[in-house]
């Protein structure tokens, strides 16, 4: 009896994680076709698994966009975004998206898939090594500030870099260095929000900024959307 009871918790919970897996591959399906049926691609995108966004943050920022109609859009890492970005810029008529990466090989990769779907009028990637940066007491590798413009006000921030292994809190850098760059009704995005070291950043985030509002979304990897108050 207690091997029956074993064996049917067990199949019980394989049912639910096969019926997770499948209602999860079912969204990201939704998600990609929702994007492809919005915006005019004309050259197929990189795969949208692994290190990328997922399909339903993809959508997200296609909605983001379309709602918010931005002229200036800042994105940390480059990658199959920077082109939902610059579709959804070029469906608008105006705005750009500067994009910047740490890793040399994937810059030049996302430049030329940039090529390839023609979107060079709205998209542009820049390397930014990482380097040391001071933040009071603390030092964080992070991207190289004197690469990053400064001229027009972010609408758009998007955050997908750098990468969580480099150190605890990774992303944490991006709203003290930036914040001021921000536009008045700026939004940010924050992806891989269901790991637990996006949620203190977040939780960091709006402590400091108490002017920032703050939504989670519970996708594949999670999404947090920051948005200013003003």
């Amino acid at each position: 009896e207690a091997l029956t009871a074993l064996l049917e918790q067990h199949f019980s919970e394989l049912r639910a994680n096969q019926e997770a897996i499948g209602d999860n591959l079912y969204r990201q399906l939704e998600a990609l076709h929702a994007i492809t049926s919005i915006l005019p691609v004309r050259y197929p995108l990189p795969p949208m698994r692994g290190w990328a966004i997922s399909p339903d943050f993809g959508s997200l920022l296609v909605a983001e966009i379309h709602d918010k109609k931005p002229h200036v859009v800042m994105e940390l890492g480059s990658g199959v975004s920077t082109l939902l970005i610059a579709y959804c810029l070029e469906r608008l008529g105006r705005g750009r998206v500067v994009a910047y990466d740490h890793d040399a090989d994937y810059c030049a990769k996302t430049r030329d898939n940039i090529k390839r779907h023609a979107l060079d009028r709205f998209a542009e990637v820049v390397h930014a090594p990482l380097t040391k940066v001071q933040l009071g007491e603390d030092r964080w590798d992070w991207y190289d500030t004197t690469r990053i413009e400064t001229g027009e006000k972010t609408d758009l921030l998007v955050i997908d870099g750098p990468p969580g292994q480099i150190q605890a809190l990774s992303r944490y850098p991006a709203l003290p260095l930036l914040y001021k760059q921000l536009a008045g009704k700026a939004v940010i995005l924050l992806d891989d929000a269901a790991r637990s070291d996006e949620k203190l950043i977040v939780d960091r985030w709006t402590g400091e900024f108490t002017d920032l509002s703050h939504e989670y979304l519970a996708l594949e990897k999670g999404a947090s959307i920051l948005r200013r108050k003003q």
